[in-house]
């Protein structure tokens, strides 16, 4: 009787140890958004769905965030750069203006179709790949 009740508590004991040791992945902080930001409405984490004419589809996050003094926002990850794209917004329009990013030039627009939907379209050149972008960003 001994065994096996020292056998139960071995079992659950690794087990617990196991589970215990298995984290969530860490997510950004999250951005707090206030009313007096002409941006509010387009920051947070945001999911894409987007279609490239060189690599096909792919989904994954992006975050916008503000930057420090509100004059654009900075998508983090987009197009798996390691650098933010800067982009404005104005009403429900954002725009990525002509920047180079890790020697890419990198420019788009899209639209805030609902507080939950930005339809984007953007397109990379690294001087000899062209590539167009069609992307839906999802909270």
């Amino acid at each position: 009787m001994n065994k096996k009740f020292l056998f139960t508590i071995l079992i659950f004991s690794t087990l617990t140890l196991i589970l215990n040791s298995c984290s969530k992945e860490n997510d950004p902080t999250p951005v707090t958004t206030t009313s007096s930001s002409p941006n509010a409405k387009f920051l947070g984490k945001w999911y894409i769905s987007e279609k490239s004419t060189q690599y096909g589809s792919s989904t994954y996050y992006v975050t916008i965030a503000d930057s420090t003094n509100n004059a654009y926002v900075l998508l983090e990850r987009l197009y798996n750069f390691n650098t933010n794209t800067k982009a404005t917004t104005l009403g429900n329009n954002i725009t990525i203006p002509s920047q180079i990013i890790e020697g890419t030039s990198v420019s788009g627009s899209g639209t805030l179709v609902t507080s939950t939907r930005i339809n984007l379209t953007y397109y990379v050149n690294d001087g000899y790949i062209k590539d167009t972008v069609t992307a839906v960003l999802t909270k």
